[in-house]
Parts: structure tokens; C-alpha cells; sequence
């Protein structure tokens, strides 16, 4: 019995990721973020869901507490703690912003879609299993202006479906920033009063 091996270039793997993409309506995870900043270091995991085009709900699990949500169309956000609701501004308030800066746009997938449309420098490291999801790992340049100053990124792409499973952000040689997005469920039917309150 032959058997053919076929193997796919860092570029088709990224094709295959924007493909799968368009399918994607809405997406549930488990968000794993490690954050590093000058001395300082920020873990958090948080329930997250995605709608598209663009919204995003948090609510955190460890490292913290208390839940946000983001709606593309006003391009607000609304924080929840102790029971008190407040409209908040993704670009000001720092009680919805990781301590580098990141906006609450950043964590869901869309914006690292879009990242890899920016990619330069494109390697495919090899084949490898984390968390017991077997992953591409690919190796980029990106540009440090539009990234808090990161210059490289390895992204972990789902063989199953092609997906971003995670990635980690580099300045020089310094691991600056890590996402996971585990558990995740593909295309629940949300509304957006399921992903933002």
C-alpha cells in the first residue's frame, strides 16, 4: 500500500487559515493571555466569545474578575463589576486594556487574521502538539509600530480546521505576549445580546 505525504508550504497553511476564517460566524474559547511589560507580568484566562464582524465579550476567570464586551458598531465597550455597569472607551480606559496597551478588540481572532495579512519573512517551523491539538508552527516579522513594539511572532495554526490556536509575540529575543484560545466551539448561532450586555 503506497502512501503519500503531503506537505504544505507556510503561505498554504496561512491561504488555508483565511479560508477557514470565512466560515467562522461566531467561536466560544477558553482565552489564555500571558502579558510581560518592562518587569511586569499580567495572567489571565477568561471566558471569551466572538461575533462577527467584530464583537467580543470577556469575562475573567483567573487573574482577576469582573467581564467587558465590545460592540464594532459603536466602538465602545461595556465593563461589569460588583454588579455595576459602565459604557467604557477601548482606547482610554486602562480597566479594559492589558498592560502593554492591548485594546479588548485585540483578543479575539479577527485581529489576528488580520495580523497575518501583515506577515513578512514567512517560515514554517515544523509540526507540533499542544494541549493536545496537533498545531503548525509558523515563524514572522511584524512590524513593532503596529504591535507595541513586538517585531516577530510564531503562530500556531489547528490542523483540524486551520484556525489560529495561539501565538506568541517576540521584542528581539524577549517574549512579550501569549494567547491561547482553547476549548473552542465553532459557529453556536449567537445573537449579539449573547455576546454583549
Amino acid at each position: 500500500m503506497l502512501s503519500f505525504m503531503i506537505t504544505l508550504t507556510a503561505n498554504e497553511i496561512l491561504e488555508n487559515t483565511m479560508k477557514s476564517w470565512q466560515n467562522v460566524k461566531d467561536y466560544s474559547s477558553v482565552l489564555y493571555s500571558w502579558t510581560a511589560k518592562d518587569k511586569e507580568v499580567e495572567l489571565k484566562e477568561y471566558q471569551h466569545r466572538y461575533l462577527s464582524p467584530g464583537y467580543i465579550y470577556l469575562k475573567v476567570i483567573k487573574g482577576g474578575s469582573g467581564e467587558a464586551c465590545y460592540d464594532p458598531n459603536t466602538k465602545k465597550a461595556k465593563g461589569r463589576k460588583f454588579g455595576i455597569t459602565l459604557t467604557l472607551d477601548p482606547e482610554t480606559d486602562k480597566r479594559i486594556q492589558s498592560i502593554r496597551g492591548d485594546r479588548i478588540y485585540h483578543a479575539g481572532m479577527l485581529k489576528t487574521i488580520e495580523r497575518i495579512k501583515t506577515y513578512k519573512d514567512i517560515q514554517l517551523i515544523g509540526e507540533k502538539t499542544i494541549d493536545n491539538i496537533k498545531v503548525y508552527e509558523i515563524s514572522a516579522k511584524i512590524e513593532p509600530s503596529q504591535n507595541f513594539l513586538a517585531d516577530k511572532e510564531i503562530i500556531f495554526i489547528r490542523q483540524d480546521n486551520f484556525l489560529p490556536y495561539g501565538y506568541i509575540q517576540y521584542k528581539g529575543n524577549i517574549k512579550v505576549k501569549e494567547v491561547y484560545w482553547r476549548n473552542l466551539k465553532i459557529n453556536n448561532g449567537y445573537t449579539p445580546k449573547d455576546v454583549c450586555f
